[in-house]
């Protein structure tokens, strides 16, 4: 998903420049598509079989069960990561920084790290139920940055019909 986000925000920028936003568009989308798709499989894995992965790190059978049980909460990241990252990579080639610090923070701050110690304190607190507070804040992420979306996506669209210049 990095690399995805690094490489879509070079895109991105190279087509708004040469005025190629519906271009820039489509490699987002196709960013989240393709990501998701690899995703599925990341997911398969460590839902099911988060041993594998675990065991390169450890012959200890209790932290890889305990580990697998972490990766199972989390294993939907796999998947919605690829989704926020392409998002952060568009925003970025339009220079657009700030959506991307605010979502970053918060998603943080506001849902990652509170959802994590709220779930730790749940009677029977297991790593599976802890994990789940990444993939909560990812979907918070995609929900922030599709609000985002939609607005500038209207924003430009306003400033075009008024007969200004797209971004």
């Amino acid at each position: 998903p990095s690399s995805l986000m690094q490489s879509m925000s070079a895109f991105v920028a190279q087509n708004v420049g040469a005025g190629k936003e519906e271009r820039a568009r489509k490699a987002m989308t196709t960013g989240m598509g393709l990501g998701a798709f690899i995703g599925v499989f990341v997911f398969l894995l460590v839902f099911f079989r988060g041993d594998i992965p675990s065991a390169i790190f450890t012959d200890n059978q209790a932290y890889i069960m305990r580990s697998a049980e972490y990766l199972k909460g989390f294993s939907s990241e796999a998947i919605l990561t690829c989704l926020v990252f392409s998002y952060i990579g568009y925003f970025n080639g339009h220079g657009m920084s700030f959506p991307v610090m605010i979502q970053g923070i918060t998603a943080s701050f506001l849902v990652r790290v509170p959802l994590s110690y709220v779930f730790s304190l749940k009677e029977g607190a297991n790593l599976f139920d802890i994990g789940l507070a990444v993939p909560a804040a990812s979907v918070y992420g995609i929900l922030f940055f599709t609000s985002w979306y939609v607005w500038y996506i209207r924003k430009s669209d306003q400033e075009i019909q008024k007969g200004g210049h797209k971004n």
